[in-house]
């Protein structure tokens, strides 16, 4: 199986494909903390040679679109992070005029009544308006906020962005939205799934802003924090600030920063990403045209860069409709197999042909819910040392059983890379003009072909 574990830990340029595995995403963050608040704080030395005493306004955020993934479902050895490049600025403050410390002499908070006793609940109080994440697009627009950039883009099933950038009464926040119904969504048919209040963006707010229990931004500090949350979850001590993040589950996490230099709560993140009820998780069964346009190929041929493949004496090119499987044959077991997958997104389908099963991660290229027959196969594999074995056969004639020195001569004149382990080879040839994910895998033992696995997830052009 291939090892495909792939990570941006690029401060400037970096998003993720996330799966149920979100423990990558906290090991990525982790490593991360100590590069973003030394680069944050070479920048600001930076900035304040360079500016005068008069503060200038920060560049806006751009926002990050990522993806929840269904693509490397938890039963899945790969996980993969899908890289999308975007732009963020860090921007200097010369000198803030108010302090969160100045703002620790407020008066003593008035909790409303509304606001629960429960972190988990995902609630905060702005203004005396409690705010429950999720929250509908339109709800968070009737909370008195307004979108500031085109919110008629859209997202696939399962994708979030972050970044989103809003305002109330002339002061910024930064949200989450989420579309976790079945079919692409505009923005504003999807959810606010998480909201940030910072330290830049705050600095001249007069809000009031207060978490369950009573502690609020400006005015709390570590010890009213852990008093009334107990020992978070995870924390990151650093020189700028004292991060505390309470997870209830993955993607369902508040961290709370607390300035080194005011000593109190500067920075608070809500994510709770839950469908909510009226989502639009309906199906449709209607035949793609990307699928009615496939055409099998007339041979196997002579070149690895094609994908074909002869299966059990019939050809495909991957990706491959898995109707095209069913009319050859195979059966899908519906026991163990999505009923439907998403806009745009993965999931899996075990496929049954002559007393032998195999599981697959499936694509929909389409912008709506569809059936898995209308979907496309993307990977294959077959072994000759344990089950699934197929009778496969690649370009160039390669098979199972054949010698490594018969592969060797095969693949001269494509790419391909060689990695050694205690008892086993793995040949993995790409494209170098493609993706290196895009490509086939040869597993050598004892100097003959034991395994063979196909994956291409380039979606088709007719």
């Amino acid at each position: 199986m291939k090892k495909k574990l792939m990570m941006s830990a690029v401060l400037m340029l970096t998003t993720f494909a996330l799966s149920a595995c979100s423990a990558t995403e906290d090991m990525v963050k982790d490593q991360m903390e100590d590069y973003i608040e030394q680069e944050v704080a070479n920048r600001l030395e930076e900035e304040l040679a360079k500016v005068s005493e008069t503060a200038k306004e920060p560049v806006e955020e751009a926002s990050v679109v990522e993806t929840v993934s269904a693509e490397i479902p938890s039963e899945s050895q790969d996980v993969v992070l899908e890289e999308t490049a975007v732009e963020t600025t860090v921007a200097a403050e010369a000198e803030a005029e108010t302090t969160p410390a100045e703002k620790a002499d407020a008066p003593s908070v008035t909790m409303p009544s509304e606001l629960s006793d429960d972190i988990y609940s995902f609630q905060v109080s702005v203004n005396g308006k409690v705010l429950q994440f999720p929250m509908w697009y339109s709800d968070f627009e009737a909370a008195g906020f307004t979108y500031t950039k085109d919110a008629t883009q859209t997202l696939s099933s399962s994708q979030y962005t972050v970044g989103e950038v809003w305002t109330k009464d002339e002061v910024k926040v930064s949200t989450e939205l989420a579309n976790l119904s079945m079919n692409t969504q505009p923005y504003t048919k999807c959810m606010v799934a998480g909201i940030s209040f910072d330290n830049y963006y705050m600095k001249d707010a007069d809000w009031e802003i207060i978490l369950p229990k009573g502690i609020q931004y400006g005015v709390s500090t570590k010890d009213d924090i852990i008093a009334a949350y107990g020992t978070p979850s995870s924390d990151y001590e650093g020189s700028m600030y004292y991060k505390m993040t309470y997870k209830y589950d993955y993607y369902q996490e508040i961290s709370l920063y607390v300035y080194n230099e005011s000593g109190v709560l500067e920075e608070i993140e809500i994510e709770n990403m839950t469908e909510l009820e009226g989502a639009d998780n309906s199906i449709d069964e209607t035949v793609p045209e990307l699928v009615t346009k496939y055409k099998a190929p007339a041979e196997v041929g002579d070149d690895l860069y094609t994908f074909n493949a002869e299966i059990e004496g019939h050809l495909y090119t991957f990706p491959c409709p898995v109707s095209e499987f069913l009319a050859n044959g195979f059966t899908i077991q519906e026991n163990n197999s999505a009923t439907a997958v998403g806009a745009e997104d993965f999931d899996w389908v075990e496929l049954r042909y002559n007393n032998q099963s195999i599981r697959l991660i499936v694509r929909n290229y389409t912008d709506y819910a569809t059936i898995p027959e209308n979907c496309f196969v993307k990977s294959f594999e077959t072994n000759k040392n344990y089950d699934p074995t197929f009778d496969v056969t690649i370009p160039c004639g390669i098979k199972l059983g054949e010698s490594e020195d018969s592969l060797k001569e095969k693949l001269a004149g494509f790419h391909y890379e060689v990695e050694e382990g205690s008892s086993y080879k793995y040949y993995n040839v790409y494209n170098p003009n493609g993706s290196k994910l895009d490509s086939f895998e040869f597993v050598v033992s004892e100097g003959i072909i034991t395994g063979i696995e196909l994956e291409n997830d380039n979606k088709p052009e007719y």
